[in-house]
């Protein structure tokens, strides 16, 4: 059906049960697609890969689908003009990603953190991690998980150019205070000022 639209710039596809197949079906639109949101079909299958070398994809949201992969695969010439990534949890880094110990953390926030330095401008949108439920780290924490002040997810964090990271209960109350991965910008660069306006957002 796809090849039917050999002029195709935008795939939008929005909770479908029904909907079926790989994204490796994409490939006949490799030469036009713009943008490709998957969202929430959780029986499309395939590997991220797959749309890795499209010349023209700025934006691919594959949230909460059946999609696998590994952000260490990504290479340089991949996703060359990509501005906004989402991908899901079946990916090794990717949005919701379950680690299995509270000390796997940090090499999944080494390896998406090396990614981003190597693309400043991608937005990786709302991404977030957390402690597998199946994890000998995890216990329960209340009653009531709205009101838990235990902190088993890790979201990233950005102020002007620095990026870091933070603990959080699963519905972002009771942060932990922020790991820093890069300096704070010297007082006289034209990045501070930015940098300062951006931290009191993020502080809480």
């Amino acid at each position: 059906m796809l090849a039917g639209l050999p002029l195709l710039k935008e795939l939008d596809c929005y909770d479908s049960q029904s909907l079926t197949g790989t994204i490796n079906s994409l490939r006949v639109l490799k030469d036009t697609l713009e943008k490709v949101t998957i969202f929430d079909c959780p029986h499309v299958e395939g590997n991220m890969m797959d749309s890795a070398d499209f010349p023209r994809l700025k934006d691919l949201d594959l949230f909460r689908n059946a999609v696998t992969g590994d952000i260490r695969d990504i290479e340089k010439r991949d996703f060359l003009l990509l501005e906004t990534l989402t991908l899901p949890s079946g990916v090794y880094g990717g949005t919701g990603y379950e680690f299995q110990r509270i000390s796997d953390a940090p090499d999944v926030i080494s390896t998406l953190y090396s990614f981003k330095k190597q693309r400043p401008a991608l937005l990786l949108k709302d991404w977030y991690s957390m402690l597998s439920r199946d994890s000998p780290d995890w216990y329960p924490c209340s009653i009531d998980v709205y009101q838990s002040t235990v902190p088993f997810d890790v979201h990233l964090v950005q102020a002007g150019s620095r990026v870091g990271y933070r603990w959080i209960t699963t519905f972002c109350n009771h942060p932990c205070e922020v790991i820093w991965l890069d300096p704070e910008p010297h007082r006289e660069s034209i990045e501070y000022e930015k940098y300062i306006e951006e931290l009191q957002q993020i502080e809480p």
